[in-house]
C-alpha cells in the first residue's frame, strides 16, 4: 500500500517533472543551436542554461530530501527573506538581477555528452525525491537559499519550478533570436 501524497504537493512535483520533460525535449535541438550564444538575450548558450538547470535542480531537490530527513544543513527555524516571499508569491523574478551560485554555474563550453550526464544525474535525484513526497507535507524543517532565505520543502519545490520557468523563457528567446544576433 502506498502512502497518499497531498494533492497540492503532487501538483508542485508534477511541475518539477514537467521541467525535466522539457529539458529532455530540448535535447532534440541540433548541436550548433545548443551551443550558440545570443548576446542580446543572455551570455549563456542553451546548453549552458540546461546544465545550470540540472545543477540547480539537483541542489533544490537535495534540499527537499534533507528537510524530510532532518539532515544537515536543515534547521528547525528560519523564514524566507522579503525577496524570497515576493518571488514565491509572484511566481517569477526579473532577468539579469541575480547571479548563479558558483556550484550551479555551467562550464564555458558544454559538450552534448556533458549535458546528457548532468541531466541524468539530476534526474536520478528527482526520482529519489519522489520517494519522500508523502513526507513533504509534514516536514517542518528548512534549508537556507543563498538569496531567498530559509525555505521549507514545499517552498523549494515551488522555487525550482519558478527558477526553471525563468530559464525556459530565456532559452526560448535564445532559440528565437535571429541568426545574426547569435
Amino acid at each position: 500500500m502506498s502512502i497518499p501524497v497531498n494533492p497540492r504537493i503532487r501538483a508542485r512535483f508534477d511541475d518539477v517533472q514537467r521541467c525535466y520533460d522539457r529539458l529532455a525535449g530540448l535535447l532534440a535541438v541540433d548541436d550548433a543551436r545548443l551551443v550558440n550564444v545570443a548576446p542580446s538575450v543572455s551570455g549563456w548558450s542553451v546548453a549552458q542554461h540546461m546544465v545550470h538547470l540540472a545543477l540547480a535542480n539537483a541542489h533544490m531537490l537535495t534540499a527537499v530530501q534533507r528537510i524530510v530527513a532532518r539532515a544537515t544543513p536543515a534547521e528547525r527555524v528560519g523564514r524566507p527573506t522579503f525577496s524570497g516571499r515576493i518571488v514565491l508569491l509572484m511566481g517569477d523574478f526579473p532577468r539579469g538581477k541575480g547571479e548563479a551560485p558558483a556550484r550551479s554555474v555551467p562550464p564555458e563550453t558544454v559538450a552534448r555528452e556533458d549535458l546528457l550526464s548532468a541531466l541524468e544525474r539530476s534526474r536520478r535525484i528527482l526520482e529519489s525525491t519522489a520517494l519522500v513526497l508523502p513526507d513533504v507535507e509534514f516536514a517542518t524543517w528548512r534549508v537556507k537559499h543563498p538569496v531567498f532565505g530559509w525555505l521549507n520543502a514545499r517552498q523549494w519545490l515551488r522555487m525550482l519550478a519558478i527558477h526553471a520557468d525563468h530559464h525556459f523563457a530565456i532559452i526560448d528567446d535564445i532559440l528565437a533570436a535571429p541568426a545574426d544576433a547569435r
